[in-house]
């Protein structure tokens, strides 16, 4: 491949998933792969061997920039790196931002799914053309998977998940840093046999508080099973799944934790032996014992709010036996405004982001990139300050 790239020069390489060759050597896990590792050292040994009279360019496209082995990423190699988000919020056009809010934190990808779905709903309604109703119902299946229309729940059932689900929505519409609820259902889609839909925000930092509330109303399931029924299921385990990771994580990765202190330890990764553990067992009991008392005053707190709400549980519970589906409006009907002040509506999702209609054309006359039209700042991925231009980064 190279042998064919310099005699073809000046030429451009590209390796997708580069991943794939270009792995650690070494590493934890005992053993290794010598044919992984011979391909990776002659893959080094090739880029080596580039001057700047060689003309060729070698590109490469990965997920897991963080399990590359480091020699690639040395100058010389691939020493220049173009971080590609998720699509921003920001649109001009409505639809495309009525979409955007509904599906923060999709992928390229996962958006293209859902307008595929969409297509795929309004042709077995044998309509002519695509509406919102449509992308919403796709945007229903991607998440919380296909509807079970022949998934019969017996009476009891029925209405175990129906005050699951109540508890849900009505512990997470009175904790203030709870995500805005979008739409709770008793319908069963995927593996669940109810969900609820809330309407994230992107966000990449997160206090104790709003970490610790988000705890609360994934236990509401539970608890409201225990104060309604005296008993509980095996529908929370997902939920029960959930907090047990974010306690973990607040606890061994974030340092929230006083009595374990300012440290963060690496989780395990895959191939690990059972036993490698960055800390003592007496740490590691200190940790379990730290876990246990968050989840527990997460779940007294959860219980107290409930009781406090239990009529409100029993009107939504009611109601969402009776319509199968609530909207946010249905909520606000029922229970009233929610008591904090949240962000539902695009022109809030992106207020203090810059404007939608801020110019992104390139300069009359840069219509490539490189060094001939660009200065080394506009040149430069690694400067803050200015933005590559929109076609190389989108190749």
């Amino acid at each position: 491949m190279f042998a064919m790239a310099r005699k073809q020069a000046p030429c451009i390489l590209f390796i997708d998933e580069i991943d794939a060759v270009g792995r650690k050597r070494g590493g934890k896990s005992f053993g290794g792969h010598s044919e992984q590792e011979n391909t990776l050292n002659q893959l080094l040994v090739e880029m080596d061997g580039f001057n700047t009279t060689t003309n060729v360019v070698v590109l490469a496209a990965t997920n897991r920039v963080d399990i590359l082995d480091k020699a690639l990423l040395r100058p010389g190699r691939f020493d220049r790196q173009i971080f590609v988000p998720a699509p921003d919020i920001k649109d001009k056009n409505d639809l495309s931002r009525k979409m955007a809010a509904l599906t923060p934190g999709f992928t390229g990808a996962d958006i293209a799914n859902v307008c595929n779905e969409a297509a795929l709903i309004a042709a077995r309604d044998l309509n002519e053309s695509i509406i919102l109703k449509h992308f919403e119902q796709a945007i229903e299946r991607v998440i919380a998977g296909m509807e079970k229309k022949t998934n019969v729940l017996a009476p009891d059932e029925k209405r175990t998940v129906a005050y699951h689900e109540a508890g849900h929505a009505v512990s997470g519409w009175f904790l203030e840093h709870s995500d805005p609820l979008l739409k709770v259902s008793i319908i069963p889609r995927g593996k669940g046999l109810g969900y609820a839909q809330y309407l994230p925000k992107d966000q990449y930092l997160l206090t104790t508080e709003q970490l610790f509330d988000r705890m609360c109303m994934t236990l509401g399931g539970r608890v409201s099973e225990e104060i309604f029924f005296e008993r509980i299921t095996t529908g929370a385990q997902d939920d029960l799944k959930k907090i047990t990771d974010s306690a973990y994580a607040q606890i061994t990765r974030f340092g929230m934790n006083k009595r374990v202190g300012q440290v963060s330890f690496d989780g395990s990764q895959p191939g690990d032996p059972m036993y490698a553990k960055p800390y003592s067992e007496q740490t590691a009991q200190i940790i379990d014992e730290e876990v246990r008392l968050l989840i527990d005053k997460a779940y007294v707190r959860t219980k107290e709010l409930l009781i406090k709400h239990k009529s409100d549980v029993e009107k939504v519970a009611e109601r969402l036996l009776k319509n199968e589906i609530l909207s946010r409006d249905d909520m606000i009907e029922l229970l009233g405004k929610r008591p904090f002040p949240e962000k539902s509506t695009y022109e809030e999702f992106v207020e203090g982001t810059g404007s939608f209609e801020e110019d992104t054309t390139l300069p009359e006359g840069l219509t490539s990139w490189n060094k001939e039209k660009a200065t080394p700042e506009e040149g430069d991925s690694s400067s803050s300050s200015k933005k590559p231009p929109t076609e190389p980064a989108k190749a």
